[in-house]
């Protein structure tokens, strides 16, 4: 009897393990099917607020090789406040 219960538990894992198993093999699926979907996609639109950033980095650089990106999201907001933009 006590041989019979082993072998039942014995097979109770092995079940439990096969589905740990295709579960993990199903999201592994699903990982690789979301990121191929993210790569078909490619890149969002820009906002109206890069466009105008990318604009005035554009301006600085043409002033100044030196400037950076930073500068111009600065000059960009002083400018939006200032209804420049």
């Amino acid at each position: 009897m006590a041989k019979s219960r082993r072998a039942e538990r014995k097979s109770e894992r092995k079940s439990r393990k096969a589905e740990r198993k295709s579960r993990k093999a199903e999201r592994k699926s699903r990982r690789a099917e979301r990121k191929s979907r993210k790569q078909e996609g490619g890149k969002r639109a820009m906002s109206s607020w890069n466009k105008s950033v990318k604009r005035v980095y554009e301006e600085m650089k043409r002033k100044d090789r030196n400037a950076s990106f930073g500068d111009a999201l600065k000059e960009a907001s002083r400018r939006k406040k200032a209804g420049n933009l």
